[in-house]
């Protein structure tokens, strides 16, 4: 026999932490039996699976005092870091994506209950909002790290995240749970009513949840800074110098940058209420009737400094709108460059004379200085930036709705199968606003003097008046919406006619429909490019598909010598969509189990990714990337100005290190394609007790990824090769910047990424309780991005993004837990492997959270923890004090909860 069922179910499964479902028991509970788990529709016994899966149950959740789903799933060593959380402030519209393997969010599926969710998300994107789930109602997460397209289709690259809810409940629970942070802010609670009954036809349960988590500001965090280059009374930047203006708007003085991050919101507040409910009635002995329900209503909201404004995003203020007083300062720096010039001018010329009268020996002719700062103060002046902080802080703030209904039948034939349909149907819709927006044309109106503002009333440097505030301000708002049906009907059974060793041939075989659409409708402002905001086309469009899957499961040999178990698994589906046509996919998975004690597993599989509406159908999107303009001649162009930019004049500087880009849809892309493998060993060694060990190796391949093309490429082929059609897609203003530069998403994308997972888990059981002991963590052995247009290989290994994205070598996370007959206390420990931003060396990262539960009787729990207990900072990823969401941004942090049970 297998040493205990349990301890070779969580090597398989990898079931989170030695989770709290032990709680209350002194040895190892629930007997391993068939269950139909994520990766197959074939119900087996979970040793048998193909792929390694991770469980997190319902009570680990509860002992982790988290409010939304991510905040736990972050911290498995599988998941990424792409995913958008509570500390993207700005761009996060409030969002809660999750993301395996560092291969992006669109590329995880996330299911609830095996059945697809209805995207959530601004902009008509493909992701789950994992905000729209309740906590209190999940029965359990499974995490599938494998290519699982042939199983559910689409999206399903890095893995599948299935939220399995609680399906019966008899009484009523209530659950309220509050945290606070040492430092200030980030204060949150939770308040949660479940209740159901059992009868004997059937059973249903419900659920209400209010949740309200606030805000984390700059000035919260000690470590917590930004400056910037653009400043309430202004900075002017020229090719002879640098300056700031004082507050009288006359003065200039040297350059100091702004300190921003007084206005700034480092995590977004959020408030959420959910209703949630599921119940079954059998109709007869042989059919049963399922249904499910929810709503989610959430506001979210972020803030950030007044808006930037600067040339190169439409502030064109020239040296005629300068003041006679800033005008002359300028002239007078100016001539200071000047007279500088002429005298290393007349040096040269000196040494020129008597290099020529040497002979001209070679190598040792005197370098001619360049007269870098302009014909004329005028010709000089490169920018001037402005943030008018007296008109407010942007203020954003999203809105949303999201329904979801699902109703079916299923039940068993004679000879034994089970029949299964279902129909649903999703919606999320929203209204998102940005208060204290601003009218670039309006601003320009003022500038060209048509604005009808008294010229006295007209005042920028030193602060922008309150009457030019109020002619160009206004409410920005945008609309967005998205819908999806599905129906779906599957069958599955052992086909008693085809006999192995080890058993009858199991089978699973269905069909799917689903249609989705969307759209997205942003202001009048942004559709026009009238806003400082990024320019946008609204988004409208639709696709559907069907589908057919089959599955089969070969229990070739079981309980023979060297074979306690052989069983092959295999998955085909195809996929017929109306956008782009067909797509097969399968999956061969096998387990071989040399004896009681030791498996091995492996699978090879291929998948795809439907590119979604916004990346089919939205038009021009603008997105400000960090580029450097190939014509700059400051020092922040190391590789020197090109050739082919006599467009701009002598000494030209780049405004900023942001080109604005456009980075919109394209209705002829095709599906990624993708093929992964696996490899691991389940190891339960006989000479203990309790000790399970998994290694497992993955590798995963994605074709045509889209993605936007190389913008840095093609800057440099047009002004350092002159490559014509690569110019064709840049635009210069008046101003001599960028003011476009066209970016589309195309399919010129390929990702590989490989790794090690390992999972120890150790349980001992003692008289007076059980110390259950667990080590989590992956190895990245390689992660490239191909460029197939540029030919490049960008190696991410060790790579640690600015604000977002870290491809550590290693993530880690430990556990050890004690449970005693009514109370447990545990520890857990996250790891962040060390790496290098484009700036900077990033150290490691490791957090040690604390957590205890207390049954108090039959009817109450208590329980209680604190987060990152040694208050670990958040380290910089660049020289400006940029920290990474990856990272805790909450500090030191305690919460405390209670239930009690009708």
């Amino acid at each position: 026999m297998i040493k205990t069922k349990l301890s070779v179910a969580i090597a398989a499964l990898g079931t989170i932490a030695s989770s709290g479902v032990f709680a209350q028991e002194s040895i190892p509970g629930p007997e391993v039996e068939e269950v139909v788990v994520t990766g197959s529709r074939i119900a087996r016994d979970p040793l048998s699976t193909t792929g390694p899966i991770t469980l997190v149950d319902s009570e680990a959740i509860q002992r982790s005092g988290v409010g939304t789903i991510d905040e736990l799933l972050n911290q498995l060593p599988s998941m990424g870091t792409t995913g958008i959380n509570a500390n993207d402030n700005n761009g996060g519209a409030g969002l809660s994506f999750v993301d395996l393997r560092n291969l992006g969010s669109a590329r995880t599926l996330v299911l609830v209950n095996g059945r697809r969710f209805v995207s959530s998300s601004s902009g008509v994107s493909s992701a789950v909002d994992m905000n729209n789930i309740p906590v209190d109602m999940i029965d359990r997460i499974e995490v599938l790290t494998d290519g699982a397209s042939a199983v559910y289709g689409s999206d399903a690259v890095a893995g599948v995240i299935n939220v399995v809810m609680k399906d019966s409940f008899d009484g009523v629970r209530i659950n309220a749970r509050a945290g606070a942070t040492e430092a200030g802010g980030g204060e949150n609670g939770e308040l949660s009513i479940t209740f159901g009954k059992e009868f004997d036809r059937g059973q249903f349960i419900g659920n209400v949840t209010h949740s309200q988590r606030d805000e984390i500001t700059y000035k919260d965090r000690d470590w917590a800074g930004l400056q910037s280059s653009m400043s309430s009374t202004g900075n002017i930047f020229t090719n002879y110098g640098a300056f700031s203006v004082g507050e009288d708007g006359k003065t200039l003085g040297d350059y100091s940058s702004y300190d921003i991050g007084q206005y700034m919101w480092l995590s977004g507040a959020m408030e959420r209420t959910s209703l949630t409910g599921s119940g079954t009635f059998s109709i007869n002995d042989y059919i049963e009737f399922y249904g499910e329900g929810s709503y989610t209503l959430k506001t979210t909201n972020q803030q950030l400094a007044a808006q930037p404004m600067y040339a190169g995003n439409g502030f064109n203020l020239t040296a005629d709108h300068l003041s006679d007083e800033v005008q002359s300062q300028l002239s007078e720096a100016w001539q200071e460059a000047e007279d500088a010039y002429q005298i290393e001018l007349a040096a040269y010329n000196a040494a020129l004379a008597e290099w020529e009268s040497q002979g001209s020996p070679k190598d040792l002719e005197p370098s001619k200085p360049v007269a870098t700062h302009g014909d004329t103060w005028q010709d000089g002046l490169s920018d001037v930036r402005l943030r008018p902080v007296s008109g407010g802080t942007r203020d954003y703030e999203q809105k949303t709705e999201t329904y979801r209904l699902l109703g079916g039948l299923r039940g068993d034939l004679a000879n034994g199968w089970g029949w299964d349909t279902f129909l649903s149907y999703g919606k999320n819709e929203g209204e998102n606003t940005t208060n204290n927006s601003y009218n670039k044309t309006l601003l320009q109106q003022v500038l060209d003097g048509n604005s009808g503002i008294a010229e006295e009333n007209i005042q920028f440097l030193g602060g922008m008046s309150d009457e030019v505030i109020d002619y160009i301000s206004y409410t920005d708002r945008e609309d967005n919406e998205y819908e999806m049906l599905n129906f779906g009907a599957s069958l599955t059974g052992d086909i008693e006619a085809i006999q192995f060793q080890g058993g009858a041939l199991g089978f699973a075989s269905g069909i799917e429909y689903r249609k989705e659409s969307g759209e997205f409708t942003p202001s009048e402002e942004t559709q026009s490019g009238a806003t400082f905001g990024n320019q946008q086309d609204a988004t409208s469009g639709d696709f559907a598909v069907t589908e057919v899957f089959a599955e089969f499961n070969l229990p070739i040999l079981a309980g023979l010598k060297f074979a306690e178990e052989l069983s092959l698994d295999a998955a085909i589906r195809y996929s017929d969509y109306d956008t782009f046509g067909g797509q097969a996919t399968y999956k061969l998975g096998a387990v071989y189990a040399l004896t009681e004690n030791l498996r091995f597993r492996g699978s090879v599989s291929t998948a795809f990714r439907a590119p979604g509406i916004y990346e089919l159908y939205s038009g021009t999107a603008q997105s400000y990337s960090y580029l450097i303009d190939p014509c700059d001649t400051s020092s922040n162009n190391t590789a020197g100005q090109g050739s082919n930019c006599d467009m701009v004049s002598a000494g030209f500087s780049q405004a900023g290190s942001q080109v604005p880009t456009n980075i919109g849809g394209n209705q002829d892309l095709q599906p990624e394609k993708s093929k992964s493998y696996t490899a691991g060993i389940v190891w339960t060694p006989s000479f203990t007790e309790d000790l399970s060990i998994t290694l497992d190796y993955f590798d995963i391949r994605i074709k045509d990824a889209i993605t936007s093309a190389d913008t840095q490429k093609i800057l440099d082929d047009c002004y350092r090769d002159g490559i014509s059609s690569a110019c064709e897609l840049v635009r210069r203003g008046d101003s001599e910047q960028i003011e476009y530069l066209e970016g589309s998403l195309q399919n010129i994308g390929e990702i590989n990424t490989k790794g090690l997972d390992l999972d120890i888990v150790q349980n001992f059981h003692y008289d007076t309780g059980k110390l259950a002991l667990r080590a989590q963590a992956t190895h990245l052995l390689e992660y490239e991005e191909f460029n197939s247009e540029t030919g490049e290989t960008s190696d991410y290994v060790d790579y640690i993004g600015t604000s977002s994205s870290a491809y550590t070598k290693w993530r880690g996370l430990a556990s050890a837990t004690w449970y005693a007959d009514n109370w447990d206390f545990g520890a857990d420990v996250q790891y962040i492997g060390d790496g290098h931003s484009p700036y900077v060396n990033v150290p490691s990262h490791t957090y040690l959270n604390l957590k205890a539960g207390w049954d108090v009787n039959e009817s109450m729990r208590l329980t209680a923890g604190i987060d990152n207990v040694t208050d670990r900072d958040p380290s910089y990823t660049s020289t400006y004090d940029d920290v990474n969401g990856t990272y805790d941004f909450q500090g030191r942090y305690a919460w405390a909860g209670v239930t009690y049970q009708f």
